[in-house]
């Protein structure tokens, strides 16, 4: 199936609807069951091709996959061409609202797992993780219940 979304604005004509605009009617329509009148479907190359208006599609907000998604995509391609560091190693997604990132730098093995909120301030986090996952202090005290990490550091109210 395939939507053709208009990206005109439905209030000016004239005006192009922006990025977060066509990406909430996305997810609005990748939500639930969705009826749509005969009359704005239709057929191409094969495929069933449906007509968006869009005033009759609520957008829908971000929600947290896409606060993870905009995580590991900073930390997997960060838009500079020099390699991230720390380099991601991996992430485990561990309840509504916390994931843990496992880290490690080029030049050791010393693999750091690094427990973050996704809803919380990401940008900023992101940008001081490198010297946060260094911090002595921040370090969990005891046992680490996690085979895949030597260090486990807290930043989820950070």
């Amino acid at each position: 199936m395939a939507w053709e979304i208009p990206l005109r604005t439905i209030d000016d004509p004239e005006e192009l609807a922006g990025p977060i605009d066509v990406l909430g009617i996305v997810r609005a329509l990748n939500t639930g069951s969705q009826i749509f009148s005969s009359s704005r479907v239709d057929t191409v190359m094969g495929m069933t091709l449906i007509h968006v208006d869009p005033a009759q599609v609520a957008p829908v907000g971000p929600g947290e996959c896409d606060n993870v998604f905009t995580i590991l995509r900073t930390l997997t391609y960060p838009w500079t061409e020099e390699q991230p560091d720390p380099r991601l190693r991996g992430f485990l997604l561990q309840g509504p609202d916390r994931m843990r990132l496992y880290v490690d730098h080029e030049v050791d093995t010393d693999v750091v797992a690094a427990d973050v909120r996704p809803s919380g301030a990401s940008t900023a986090l992101l940008a001081a993780l490198p010297s946060l996952v260094e911090e002595r202090e921040r370090m969990v005290r005891g046992d680490i219940d996690d085979p895949h990490c030597s260090r486990l550091i807290n930043l989820v109210d950070w």
